[in-house]
């Protein structure tokens, strides 16, 4: 089976690709001009170079796979060159659902994002819902990933977190008690792997976090500790925050926009039954004990 990969030099993509490889698929990349050196000389995969906003490139990309892998996402908004998340949720979820539907691609499986709704006060969220519905209702055998935070040594996500509580002041909005679920990379890509042979899993939706759910002011709490610091946090409502962050956000430096404040303050967790049940996982990989780890990677990358 050849299968097309959206997003395969991501940091999700780049593990997908080599399990999807190491289980004997035949893996081609739709891969941005000037993205093709993040995979380095001689990666053996078929690559084709073009944009998922390019109806003509997905086209391209899509003929002769007979399964889509399509992962890429944005998290924050760049409006000035278009990368928004309407054009990189939406825009480009139609243009490789119709690629596929066109090419007769039979097999589907689609990332979104784990609170993913159509009411959400996040636009990652309703644009991420609106891609979720392009598959949804396609002729495609289709199966959808819903993931909370990823996290894998070296993620951005832990080292953001890093210097966070590195900062002088460290701002903990509504007092910090919305809770994530993280999920491990590795058990993320496994089960997407495997879902192209397994039949069953076609039509369903699969929330997708791990085992332990942990409240943002405690996490801030345990990353200090690791390097003896005392941080002076200061507990900020959002409605004070917002108009603050909506003045700010213009500047890629400041380090939060709009969006990722509304996802901030509310929950980020699932029941994890239906996910392991279907993939069979006996033990999802738990944040809390990896942590440790976690930010000793983050140390060396910052080194």
């Amino acid at each position: 089976m050849k299968v097309l990969v959206t997003g395969g030099t991501g940091y999700i993509g780049q593990t997908l690709r080599e399990k999807l490889r190491g289980q004997g698929y035949d893996v081609r990349l739709l891969v941005r001009r000037g993205s093709t050196h993040k995979l380095g000389a001689g990666s053996g995969y078929e690559v084709v170079e073009g944009d998922v906003l390019d109806s003509h490139a997905c086209l391209k990309a899509a003929d002769g796979c007979q399964a889509v892998v399509h992962l890429v996402g944005i998290i924050r908004e760049q409006p000035h060159d278009g990368t928004t998340y309407v054009a990189m949720h939406t825009e480009a979820t139609y243009n490789v659902v119709d690629a596929a539907r066109r090419m007769g691609v039979e097999r589907f499986v689609h990332m979104s994002a784990l609170g993913a709704r159509p009411d959400a006060a996040s636009r990652y969220q309703t644009t991420k819902y609106e891609a979720e519905s392009l598959v949804r209702d396609s002729d495609l055998r289709w199966t959808i990933f819903r993931p909370s935070v990823v996290f894998a040594p070296g993620s951005d996500f832990i080292r953001q977190l890093v210097d966070l509580v590195h900062r002088p002041v460290v701002p903990v909005i509504d007092g910090g008690k919305a809770k994530l679920q993280p999920v491990s990379l590795d058990n993320l890509t496994d089960a997407m792997a495997r879902t192209l042979s397994m039949p069953e899993t076609q039509g369903a939706s699969f929330d997708t976090a791990g085992p332990d759910r942990v409240k943002f002011a405690d996490l801030i709490d345990r990353i200090a500790k690791h390097y003896s610091l005392h941080p002076n946090t200061m507990k900020i409502s959002k409605l004070f925050m917002k108009p603050v962050v909506k003045l700010m956000q213009r500047f890629e430096s400041f380090p939060l926009t709009v969006d990722q404040l509304e996802m901030l303050v509310e929950d980020n967790v699932c029941d994890t039954g239906a996910f392991t049940t279907a993939f069979g996982i006996p033990e999802l990989d738990s944040f809390e004990a990896a942590l440790p780890s976690l930010l000793e990677a983050a140390d060396v990358k910052a080194a």
